[in-house]
């Protein structure tokens, strides 16, 4: 463990679960001018496990603990999204700057909330979008805004997952828990890196259903966003036979395609010939963007997603879920 910095991030993390153990947990101890101190699991032989794995100073099975820890000025919040908004507002309260998993929250009301504790204590919460930062994801996005491919006519949003592979955690399938189900879990992501490079689309519909009734979920959705001058069009089966998962983004010059949530090169097509662009993910897929979340807590660097960026995805879920309008 890195030794403590006049000005650093000592981090605490409530709710060391899987998400944790190699994407984002390690990183908090291997980035400059931050460390993790303690975490926080409400089983406490996990939590003591965990720390004991990952050379964490301290644990506990007690959240009010962690949030009274004066040897932590941050909180890592990653746990169930129903519990976000509780977490966020309380470890604001106490003094923390906060990174909150996604979903922010589990809908609008609770983006407000959060939204006026940051406003009242004066703390800082980043929302933990993290392929805003990958490498690959800002080449996607240079492409698309460099005119390699034109002006931007359509992007195709397609995630079909077999039903035996589904969420490997219950809650993941809980509304009541999840806000959703596995659309919500993971094509969040997608819809804040869309709005990230596009903005907020004009017009919203949305169609949800349970095919399968395999579990309390939805296990298909699609939707279309018009940002008048193109369209997104998406279309995510969690029931399906294949397992098939891409975004494709045609413009008048080109395409470009790229797998969200796999291991994906970037496909450029221009007329006719193609190239393929490698940009490996890092080890700990949050690191460069906790990077940048470090940077915004000590130095007043961008906030890489602050809490009004974060509930754009949650909006947009809640207005796909509404149906066709």
């Amino acid at each position: 463990m890195q030794a403590k910095d006049t000005k650093s991030v000592r981090w605490g993390i409530l709710g060391c679960g899987d998400v944790t153990e190699v994407k984002s947990g390690p990183a908090l101890d291997l980035i400059a001018r931050s460390s993790l101190e303690t975490v926080m699991r409400r089983d406490g032989e996990k939590a003591a496990d965990y720390a004991k794995r990952h050379s964490v100073a301290r644990w506990t099975d007690d959240a009010d603990t962690l949030l009274a820890d004066q040897d932590i000025n941050a909180v890592y919040i990653a746990t169930p999204p129903n519990s976000h908004a509780d977490y966020a507002i309380r470890a604001l309260k106490a003094g923390k700057h906060v990174l909150l998993e996604k979903p922010i929250a589990m809908d609008r009301a609770e983006c407000d909330a959060i939204e006026a504790a940051v406003h009242e204590t004066g703390g800082k919460l980043s929302v933990a979008y993290y392929r805003r930062a990958l490498p690959r994801f800002e080449k996607l996005r240079g492409i698309i805004q460099d005119g390699t491919i034109g002006s931007v006519k359509l992007i195709e949003v397609r995630q079909f997952k077999h039903a035996s592979n589904g969420a490997n955690q219950s809650w993941k399938t809980d509304p009541n828990v999840g806000g959703g189900g596995s659309f919500v879990d993971m094509q969040t992501h997608t819809l804040d890196w869309l709005t990230y490079v596009f903005g907020i689309p004009a017009k919203v519909q949305g169609l949800k259903k349970n095919t399968a009734n395999m579990t309390a979920a939805e296990d298909f959705v699609s939707y279309l966003f018009d940002f008048e001058t193109f369209t997104v069009s998406g279309i995510c089966s969690y029931a399906a036979t294949i397992e098939d998962e891409v975004v494709i983004i045609h413009g008048d010059k080109g395409t470009a395609r790229m797998g969200f949530f796999r291991p994906s090169e970037i496909i450029l097509t221009i007329a006719g010939e193609e190239q393929i662009i490698q940009l490996p993910d890092p080890a700990h897929v949050h690191q460069p963007f906790i990077e940048r979340v470090v940077a915004y807590f000590l130095d007043d660097a961008p906030n890489p997603c602050s809490a009004q960026d974060g509930r754009r995805s949650t909006e947009l879920v809640e207005d796909i879920f509404a149906g066709l309008g």
